[in-house]
């Protein structure tokens, strides 16, 4: 890699450090760019978009936070097709903020109608080797006063009241909200703001030398982790499924230290479709706090839901006289509610949610032809034209960009 002369003012260290972050970049991008999802126009542009986005992504996570002067972030995290890394749920509005497990922090606002409310906190992230999941709280254990407000003290000393558990020994932690939005269109969201109690009156805000030299590490390492995991995330879903469209989950109980939620299960399929296909995903419906369907392409990054009417929850989801759901994949719309667009992908991974449910059925899958489709679907299932779905489509973007404030 040739590369300008070590500039006047870069330390030895900091010229080593960008030479290496720079190496790890490249190797993350010939690991997407060879792996044999990039074999198409379609899949070779989503793994270059993806290591750009990744790269932004581990700024917003990594360089930007200052722990002791914390905000919750949510435009910078995930957006409806900008920034989609690791299947981000298109119901969730996500915020994340990072605080040092040693202070003593001050959460405060108000719930909103939205579906549910829950928080969890991670050692590190994606970006240190030694990452694990710290504790996962629901909002509906914390105390609420009657008119939504709220406050938690997150701390390594026990408070009374509401209070989440710090790790004195970890100074980036990393804390994620997840809101649950059923009724797009209707659903208030949460208002939420954090502050440091026990700061330095003097504590700066720009960052030392040595921290922007580790976060850059953080970036890197991030980046290449993230490639790393997903392409053989893809590999075991296909492995251990045993084929392409047949369902897999693993149990997240069981997984400690990659962000995902212990309280949710994810049946999942890899899935192939030509134009003049469709797979016909059926499951029961158990008792559950929240359920969705949604695609993402071969890299795991959440195609456009705002746009596209690629994932469906609980509350837009229709249920058959069986009590059933039937969700359609399809690259063409085939005129059924429960359509799910791949947005332009062939192959990718279309994911079932199941949270805080009482049972976890696996969901089955069957490829059919387009045309024949409502051979094998139930009789009474309902017809949408393409006017119809205009205006559901017309309304989902309206309620997306009503969530995000876009």
């Amino acid at each position: 890699m040739n590369l300008s002369p070590t500039p006047k003012f870069a330390t030895a260290t900091s010229q080593r450090v960008w030479e290496d972050y720079l190496t790890t970049i490249d190797e993350a991008r010939a690991l997407v760019l060879n792996s044999r999802w990039a074999d198409d126009p379609v899949g070779c542009a989503q793994a270059q978009y993806l290591i750009q986005m990744l790269q932004a992504f581990g700024f917003s996570v990594y360089m930007a936070p200052r722990q002791r002067y914390p905000h919750f972030y949510m435009q910078t995290i995930f957006l409806p097709f900008e920034s989609g890394f690791g299947a981000p749920c298109p119901d969730f509005h996500y915020r994340w903020t990072f605080v040092d497990g040693s202070k003593t922090y001050r959460l405060k606002g108000k719930v909103g109608s939205t579906r549910w409310l829950e928080l969890q906190a991670q050692r590190g992230f994606w970006g240190d080797a030694n990452q694990s999941n710290l504790g996962t709280w629901d909002f509906d254990d914390f105390n609420i006063a009657a008119d939504g407000s709220f406050e938690i003290i997150a701390s390594p000393k026990r408070h009374d009241g509401n209070w989440i558990e710090l790790d004195p020994a970890a100074p980036n932690i990393t804390v994620m909200l997840r809101e649950a939005w059923y009724d797009w269109e209707n659903e208030k969201g949460i208002d939420i703001h954090i502050e440091c109690l026990d700061r330095d009156a003097n504590e700066p805000v720009a960052l030392s030398q040595a921290e922007v030299e580790r976060r850059v590490k953080a970036i890197g390492f991030l980046t290449k982790f993230s490639v790393d995991f997903f392409l053989k995330l893809v590999d075991r879903i296909l492995a251990e499924g045993g084929d392409k469209n047949t369902f897999w989950a693993e149990n997240m109980a069981e997984t400690k230290n990659v962000g995902g939620n212990p309280r949710a299960v994810y049946p999942k399929i890899v899935f192939e479709l030509e134009e003049d296909e469709a797979i016909i995903c059926e499951s029961e419906i158990p008792n559950a706090r929240f359920w969705s369907v949604q695609v993402a392409d071969p890299f795991f990054q959440t195609v456009d839901y705002a746009y596209h009417q690629s994932s469906l929850n609980g509350h837009q989801a229709q249920l058959d006289a069986d009590g059933k759901a039937r969700i359609v994949i399809a690259r063409k719309d085939p005129g059924v509610p429960n359509w799910i667009d791949t947005v332009d992908n062939g192959t990718g991974v279309f994911q079932w949610r199941w949270y805080v449910a009482d049972r976890h059925p696996m969901p089955t899958a069957r490829k059919v032809k387009l045309a024949e489709l409502r051979e094998h679907l139930p009789a009474d299932t309902p017809v949408v034209t393409p006017a119809q779905r205009r205006e559901i489509i017309h309304r989902r973007a309206k309620a997306v960009l009503r969530r995000f404030g876009i």
